[in-house]
């Protein structure tokens, strides 16, 4: 890999000699953030590679995708049998946000058992970008940018690539956090996410299908057949949605829950979709 100046407070991790970890001061949020980064062997500053970002679900943080999910060895391995082209991956730490502006206060946690409220999606897609378009070599442009999550981070991915199609032209929701009608045992996240119906309307990803447009969007939804949660619901609703709409979207429903050992198999999938050859 060519030798690359490391941002401000940057480490390689010894778990993963291929992943950064980075901090980096976030204006929207107007306090520090960490993201995992992934650069593909034979990294060189004089190509510009086409950028993943991978967001966690809820209680986890930027180790999740990289390397908890082994993102980067299964990048390694597709990279190696020539099925995917290389690319940067980035898994940026949102806390418990679901990665949208819930607030135009600095990022704080009211309880110890809510949602972090602030300017999260901002953080997104300002802040994030701006900083990695600026110290990496990035294709800095919306065909070679692409956003998907687990859960939580699905919800997210959906949520900031339907409001901001300029900006990804591949989203993924994996398992995400599409609720219907039940909450199993979610507490108080309906009211939090939702407080009325018009807020919703502008935030849950299965009504903002209904009225945004975003053509030239390429959507990937799957979810276990066992999620205990049955995100698989919102998942086919959302499909039927956009399919009626024309728009490039898959949807797989295959056997599995809500965890590590349905994710993990299905990261060659994933990588495929975004950078598959």
């Amino acid at each position: 890999m060519e030798s690359v100046p490391d941002p401000v407070r940057s480490e390689v991790l010894s778990s993963s000699p291929d992943v950064r970890k980075v901090t980096f001061y976030s204006e929207s949020l107007g306090k520090d953030m960490k993201f995992n980064i992934y650069l593909p062997p034979g990294y060189s500053t004089q190509t510009k590679y086409p950028v993943l970002y991978a967001l966690h679900g809820h209680g986890r943080n930027e180790d999740s995708w990289l390397p908890g999910m082994e993102a980067d060895k299964t990048a390694d391995r597709l990279l190696g049998e020539g099925r995917i082209e290389p690319l940067i991956i980035v898994s940026p730490a949102v806390d418990n946000s679901f990665g949208f502006n819930s607030s135009d206060q600095p990022a704080r946690r009211p309880c110890a058992d809510c949602n972090d409220e602030g300017r999260y999606g901002d953080y997104l897609t300002k802040d994030l970008i701006a900083y990695v378009d600026a110290h990496y070599s990035t294709a800095a442009d919306r065909s070679r940018r692409y956003i998907g999550g687990i859960s939580m981070g699905g919800w997210a991915a959906l949520h900031q690539s339907f409001m901001h199609p300029e900006l990804y032209s591949k989203t993924g929701g994996h398992s995400a956090g599409l609720f219907m009608e039940e909450w199993f045992n979610t507490g108080g996240l309906r009211y939090w996410l939702y407080p009325d119906p018009e807020l919703r309307k502008s935030r849950d990803p299965l009504l903002l299908a209904d009225t945004e447009k975003f053509d030239g969007l390429s959507v990937y939804l799957d979810c276990g057949e066992q999620d205990n949660y049955k995100f698989f619901e919102g998942s086919e609703l959302l499909y039927r949605k956009l399919k009626a709409k024309n728009i490039d979207v898959q949807y797989h429903h295959s056997p599995g829950g809500h965890d590590k050992n349905y994710w993990i198999p299905k990261m060659e999938d994933y990588l495929l979709f975004y950078a598959g050859k």
